[in-house]
């Protein structure tokens, strides 16, 4: 106990040191490094620990030029951040922190590597109880970054009525949030103020409640009342820290017994987005997947003993407290009682007591909801959990933008998730396939439910929102696929990808509003590349709500040339030795960075040299002398409405134009916004010289209008602009949706 006596009083000194440098710092309390210098001596006080105890469970120590690096540039960025009003920084702040990220970035990989002996020799079966500092580790990261995040990106999407629930639940001890609405409670997470949402329920006597459930809030009320929003999020990090523990326990079930491989697969799933990103943030798919994950890890550990007090804390409580936290968990918990029943063996009757416990539980929910919301499962209508309703186009468009879409899939937020495509092919081998069969059986059902839906993006949320909850398991199926790390082709791919992967993480964390984007298929990074180059840089990017040719491409060309480059294997004859397999890696992996840099360059050179065929009138790289935006931003379910650009009279458009021949047809789709007799006429232009001019019918509808063909004079922008009369008291325009430019040779 002396060991742990002497950690609790360092890092007391150290929470101590914290409180005086509250009084001592010389920086303003809005200043967006406040938060992360005041924890700076617990973070260094706890990385100091995790080290430590790294070495007294038998971890490497780490190497102390190493150390001494890390505090010497640490000290020098403190030193910038403290004195960079005096040094004429413009807008570097965000280069700052990327720096400090890092920094940081450097002692967890460093220390990950140091964890590797307490997972055991290779081909031993991994510890059913991994070291709790695989806890700890990702936990000082999600702490480290959270006073940023938090300031840098106020609550969003559900999170504000997430932490009104908490809020009340703490204060009022109810969830009746109609005095919260009226007192403004939000002002105590977030500045701009929250009302109800469409389609919350609304009590017999009018109070007012929220369509979340509150078994979240219920977990975050304690540290809230205690450290208000803070406290809520620092209890998020540790449900993601312990969701990371608990795969590494979890992946003991799955061949093939390689610790290193596994400590990798961890380190992805613990440091890299999405689970990152939802470290600082209110979303119920971390606790939704740190339950199933809980529940799939003691189902697959059954026997044919009888069922003891931890089986049913671990199978019968996650299993039944997953639709308490949300409704659409239901489709979680029914196969996880199917696998129950599975390997349940000759104790099959403990399963079907658990079976009709959650079919008690669901049926009370729906009771409960319709008695008191009149609306059984809190939801906008019956549509959304009928998958009759939905196409297949809908499903194959869900399923490949949860992983491929630029803005919301899980490839566009970290590329090394695209390991994940050579991965399935060595899943499919005999005695590796239990982990697909345990894919497809939890996640068909939900799937089903979820992919087609409009918001299958998850609606202004960080990304693959919906996915969340297969991530643990996609990081075990890495475990196979990097055992054959040692071919050039992988190496490679690897360094590649986890370039780009840290790359982007300092992007998302530095910025992290640039996460959440809307549904208008583009996002925040590649309306700023488009921006700047004055090129349509997103159409090169798949998107599911904008479907494209890219929107298909991506998908076809990785899921075909990624295994091909995994699989390359190095042209010699006889078996190098290590200092040659040594230099060998080195080669590929700087063929990797190559790649990577070769492809960043190529995709900006393409945008502006592909020739234009869609031209979208909302796009940032259209420049605009008036008009706005339709529909609005912040309207739900956006994907509903054709989006479009309101143009009015007196205004114009400008929108630059890659010849793909000399002569054009042009296809025009457009909505005038009122069916007053008012004249309206729109020209379409190439630079000043005029094309066609298009006077709409009076008629309020979608129109596809067809002009030319015309010879197009190169280097011109296409000019849109609107001319006529307004009505008295109001506007007369149209809505521009889009654009199509058909090239005759």
């Amino acid at each position: 106990m002396r060991p742990l006596f002497g950690t609790l009083a360092r890092l007391a000194a150290a929470g101590v040191a914290a409180a005086l440098l509250a009084r001592l710092l010389p920086l303003a309390a809005n200043d967006p490094f406040r938060g992360t210098l005041l924890l700076l001596p617990l973070l260094l006080a706890g990385a100091h620990e995790i080290a430590r105890w790294t070495v007294r469970q038998g971890g490497r120590p780490l190497a102390p030029g190493g150390t001494a690096g890390e505090l010497a540039a640490l000290g020098l960025l403190v030193l910038l951040v403290l004195g960079r009003s005096h040094l004429g920084f413009k807008r570097g702040d965000f280069v700052l922190a990327a720096a400090l990220l890092l920094v940081l970035a450097g002692r967890v990989a460093r220390q990950t590597l140091a964890l590797r002996p307490l997972l055991g020799e290779e081909g031993e079966a991994l510890p059913a109880r991994p070291s709790s500092l695989f806890f700890w580790l990702p936990l000082f990261a999600y702490l480290a970054i959270l006073p940023w995040a938090a300031g840098h990106h106020p609550p969003d999407g559900d999170e504000p009525y997430n932490l009104l629930i908490t809020h009340s639940l703490a204060y009022d001890f109810d969830a009746d949030l109609t005095n919260n609405y009226a007192q403004g409670d939000w002002r105590y997470f977030m500045d701009r103020p929250i009302g109800p949402q469409p389609g919350d329920p609304v009590g017999p006597g009018g109070e007012l409640y929220s369509r979340h459930n509150d078994l979240l809030p219920m977990a975050l009320a304690p540290a809230y009342r205690v450290a208000g929003r803070l406290g809520a999020l620092a209890t998020m990090a540790a449900l993601a820290a312990a969701l990371a523990w608990l795969t590494l326990r979890l992946a003991r079930h799955y061949p093939p017994r390689r610790s290193g491989e596994a400590l990798a697969a961890w380190a992805v799933l613990a440091f890299a987005p999405p689970l990152l990103l939802y470290s600082s943030q209110v979303w119920v798919e971390v606790p939704a997947a740190l339950l199933t994950v809980l529940a799939l890890d003691r189902i697959l550990a059954l026997d044919d003993r009888a069922w003891k007090g931890k089986d049913w804390l671990g199978i019968g409580l996650p299993v039944l407290l997953l639709p308490v936290l949300k409704i659409r968990f239901m489709l979680l918990s029914a196969p996880l009682v199917l696998l129950g029943w599975w390997y349940g063996g000759r104790q099959r009757r403990a399963i079907w007591l658990l079976g009709l416990s959650l079919v008690a539980v669901a049926g009370s929910i729906l009771l409960y909801n319709t008695l008191l919301y009149q609306n059984p499962l809190k939801i906008h209508s019956w549509e959304e959990v009928e998958p009759y309703q939905h196409s297949l186009a809908s499903y194959a468009l869900g399923l490949s933008g949860l992983f491929w879409d630029a803005a919301f899939g899980l490839f566009g937020s970290a590329p090394v998730w695209l390991l994940l495509l050579p991965a399935l092919l060595r899943l499919l081998r005999p005695g590796r396939r239990a982990l697909l069969v345990h894919l497809a059986v939890l996640l068909t059902p939900y799937l089903m439910v979820v992919v087609p839906r409009l918001e299958w993006y998850g609606g202004w949320s960080p990304p693959f929102r919906y996915g969340l909850v297969m991530l643990p398991l996609c990081a075990i199926g890495l475990i196979p696929l990097l055992a054959e790390r040692d071919r050039p082709g992988a190496r490679a791919l690897l360094v590649g990808l986890a370039a780009a992967t840290l790359a982007l993480t300092l992007l998302w964390v530095a910025m992290p509003g640039w996460t959440y984007n809307f549904a208008h298929g583009r996002t925040y990074l590649l309306d700023h590349l488009s921006e700047r180059l004055g090129a349509d840089v997103t159409r090169l990017f798949p998107s599911s709500i904008r479907p494209r040719t890219a929107t298909w491409a991506w998908p076809l060309a990785t899921l075909v040339l990624l295994p091909l480059v995994w699989g390359s294997r190095e042209r010699s004859a006889g078996r190098p030795g290590r200092s040659a397999g040594m230099s060998a890696g080195m080669s590929a992996g700087i063929w990797g960075i190559v790649g990577l840099l070769a492809l960043a360059a190529a995709l900006p050179l393409a945008a502006a040299r592909v020739s234009t065929t869609v031209i979208e009138f909302e796009d940032p790289q259209v420049q605009k002398s008036g008009g706005h935006l339709h529909p609005d931003r912040w309207v739900i379910e956006r994907p509903r409405y054709r989006g479009g650009w309101v143009l009015r009279v007196e205004e114009r458009l400008t929108a630059p134009v890659l010849p793909g021949g000399r002569r054009v047809r042009l296809v025009l789709e457009a909505e005038l916004i009122r069916n007053q007799p008012v004249p309206f006429y729109l020209d379409l232009q190439a630079g000043e010289t005029l094309l066609a001019r298009w006077t709409p019918h009076r008629v309020r509808s979608w129109r596809r209008v067809v002009l030319g063909p015309f010879d197009w004079p190169a280097g011109q922008p296409l000019v849109l602009v609107a001319h006529g009369e307004h009505p008295p008291g109001a506007l007369n325009g149209a809505i521009l949706d889009r654009i199509e430019l058909q090239w005759l040779r």
